[in-house]
């Protein structure tokens, strides 16, 4: 007899096809979860303001006060979602909801979230800025810091809006890494053997399975990526529909400007939600249920 490795996918297509009705429970939870957790966020992108707060930073207003709502609910519950797949997938973890564990489990989320706080405060540092600047009311003020930004490779505003694009990019593929290097340590048995040795396993664990990690996360980005072309595509067609001035300058920042108030047509939040609930969502359970997978291990055995 040898012991040989499953597929994470294929895991998971098991573990789905087989235990539906656990899957789309964990799902639920976890959704209604990040609902609540959202709740601010989401009453200033449908109102368009956020009680006496600024109008044009509405938005910002209702995701700094998510945010403890985020530490406090969504982080540490991602650790009980980790279990309770482990334990779908053949493992002994305890999962229950109950103060000892949510207690652990939120100072475990503490940690997760310092550790990752290197890469992801560049981002934050960077979106909080140029949320800040564009839709500023004098929109010289923006149009003048970008260019400036451009004239240091002497292309001024063209080269500011390239540069500016390449950070914001460069900044969200760090902040994304940075935060996928906390996965293993959220999949190791937190409440059964601590904090300390949990980090300890997840560090051995990220070496020895490097390689089978990574074909997880890009299988898992490529089922991703038709629901992200999709929304791009709405978005990129609903601004392209904006009026016009034909001067570079004015047309990025109404656009960039459009982009951050969330200020769309009714037309483009639905069809946006449509696509997500069509091609995301399905894949979803699936998806989650392999990064699971390849962080527990599990053998089956072939003759």
């Amino acid at each position: 007899m040898q012991q040989t490795m499953q597929s994470p996918h294929r895991r998971a297509w098991q573990v789905v096809t087989q235990q539906t009705g656990p899957v789309l429970a964990l799902l639920l939870f976890q959704l209604l979860l990040r609902a609540v957790a959202f709740i601010p966020l989401i009453y200033a992108a449908v109102t368009g303001r956020f009680f006496g707060f600024n109008k044009n930073y509405a938005l910002a207003f209702g995701f700094l006060f998510s945010l403890p709502l985020v530490v406090l609910l969504m982080l540490p519950f991602r650790f009980q979602a980790a279990a309770r797949k482990a334990q779908l997938l053949g493992h002994h973890r305890d999962a229950a909801i109950n103060l000892k564990n949510y207690g652990i489990w939120l100072r475990a989320a503490l940690l997760r979230l310092l550790r990752a706080l290197p890469y992801i405060l560049p981002f934050f540092v960077f979106a909080g800025l140029y949320y800040y600047y564009m839709p500023y009311p004098d929109f010289t003020v923006p149009m003048l810091g970008i260019s400036r930004i451009g004239d240091v490779i002497g292309k001024g505003f063209l080269g500011g809006a390239i540069i500016t694009g390449v950070v914001g990019v460069a900044t969200a593929i760090l902040a994304g890494c940075g935060w996928l290097r906390g996965v293993a340590f959220e999949h190791q048995d937190i409440i059964g053997q601590g904090i300390g040795l949990s980090l300890k396993r997840a560090r051995e664990l990220r070496r020895r399975r490097k390689k089978t990690i990574r074909r997880t996360v890009f299988k898992n980005a490529l089922l991703s990526l038709p629901a992200l072309i999709g929304v791009m595509y709405v978005i990129a067609q609903h601004l392209m529909s904006l009026d016009r001035v034909g001067m570079l300058a004015l047309d990025y920042l109404n656009a960039a400007a459009n982009l951050l108030k969330f200020d769309f047509p009714s037309r483009v939040p639905v069809t946006i939600a449509i696509i997500l609930l069509v091609l995301w969502l399905p894949l979803l359970p699936f998806r989650k249920t392999a990064l699971a997978a390849v962080m527990t291990e599990q053998t089956k055995t072939a003759a």
